[in-house]
């Protein structure tokens, strides 16, 4: 017989208090130790903040919605800053001094390799040479098939997805999630 049948009732009452306090405390700490470390991975992982350029949005937002920088590879906004005299049919050029506060503003926040983020899945499958929408990237097409599917056409038309606001609630503040979409989401002009 162990140690344990020997005891007295209050012995008895004092070790299982004792042991439910530390199983407790160790279930506690194992609870803690897990959201800790959930909002580390959270913050390594780029927590999203869609820090805005007033000047940016002032400049891109007249024409279209100001894409959030981490959409894009540095590399990928250069090419569209250095094309603005033709960006996609239309003049968009800027003074010197205005388009380079824009690409500042556009390299640091932009999507890079090896930096966890949100967007990261934007960094997958990349062609060499990087296209310049952000709708012929092959993660965007990936997430968008399910709408060719949902709106039963074989090929979308060029732009067809390049108004983001139609279906995604928050795109001005740089969220795309799933569970943000308009309730009955497709693009408005999948309708006229």
């Amino acid at each position: 017989m162990c140690w344990y049948g020997y005891a007295s009732s209050r012995q008895k009452e004092a070790i299982m208090n004792m042991w439910q306090w530390c199983s407790g405390a160790t279930m506690l700490g194992a609870i803690l130790l897990f959201g800790l470390q959930g909002i580390a991975v959270q913050v390594q992982a780029g927590d999203f903040r869609y820090i805005k350029d007033p000047l940016y949005e002032e400049e891109c937002g007249a024409c279209h919605l100001a894409y959030p920088p981490q959409l894009l590879p540095e590399s990928a906004w250069h090419n569209v800053m250095d094309t603005l005299e033709d960006h996609f049919g239309e003049s968009a050029e800027l003074d010197a001094e205005t388009s380079a506060e824009i690409m500042n503003y556009l390299s640091e926040y932009s999507l890079g390799k090896g930096v966890p983020s949100r967007m990261s899945q934007m960094m997958r499958n990349l062609p060499e040479q990087l296209p310049l929408r952000i709708t012929e990237y092959p993660a965007f097409i990936n997430a968008h098939e399910l709408v060719k599917e949902q709106l039963a056409i074989e090929q979308f038309d060029e732009g067809f997805l390049s108004p983001c606001a139609d279906c995604h609630r928050q795109a001005g503040s740089g969220l795309f999630d799933k569970e943000l979409l308009h309730p009955g989401y497709s693009p408005a002009s999948a309708w006229q």
